[in-house]
């Protein structure tokens, strides 16, 4: 990878960072075919429910609501723990929470969380088809109350005049598409039968 030259603010710093995994991860969840079925849904959002309990608490951190005011409002887990409901599953007690004591390096986990709601407009259509949406089984791919497009700037402004570490940032930002990547192919592997 090349060195970014030190004037890039810290959100291009993060995309060009994580530019070749994310766009991994996308053609992953696509060749997996989740939105071809419901059951193929079920393990999506499985999927979802496992990274956004694993960031849950990140949506808490005191130094990071500091930076970014609406933080624990931008929290997906109780909508996606409702996705999980309305699809019939109890939710696993499973916990693999992410160390959060570094700001710069949470920073980047949620980065991968924030984007994601970017990317939700086009799979919002795609659950639709299927018969999900935004008030059962898709909550939790909803867009902000300010809208996507508003509520994505206004986190990249929030973090781009903070102070962070780029290079920890960047760790934690390839470190949360890993963890998405890795319950992905987890996901291929079990079924997808609600309790």
């Amino acid at each position: 990878m090349t060195r970014m030259p030190d004037t890039l603010s810290l959100s291009l710093r993060l995309k060009d960072a994580t530019h070749t995994i994310h766009e991994d991860l996308d053609r992953g969840i696509m060749a997996q075919g989740l939105f071809s079925s419901a059951d193929k849904y079920r393990n999506f959002v499985q999927l979802q429910y496992q990274f956004h309990r694993d960031i849950n608490a990140l949506y808490n951190h005191a130094q990071l609501i500091e930076i970014i005011p609406d933080l624990s409002a931008r929290n997906r887990f109780a909508q996606v723990c409702q996705d999980m409901e309305d699809l019939g599953f109890s939710l696993p007690d499973e916990p693999n929470p992410v160390d959060n004591k570094d700001a710069s390096t949470a920073i980047g986990w949620l980065y991968v969380a924030e984007g994601s709601k970017l990317g939700a407009n086009f799979l919002t259509k795609l659950a639709e088809k299927l018969g999900f949406t935004e008030s059962f089984g898709a909550r939790h791919l909803a867009a902000d109350p300010a809208g996507r497009g508003p509520s994505w700037n206004a986190f990249k402004s929030a973090i781009d005049h903070a102070g962070f570490d780029p290079a920890l940032a960047a760790t934690g930002a390839r470190a949360g598409f890993l963890r998405v990547k890795t319950y992905l192919l987890t996901s291929n592997t079990k079924t997808s039968t609600p309790a």
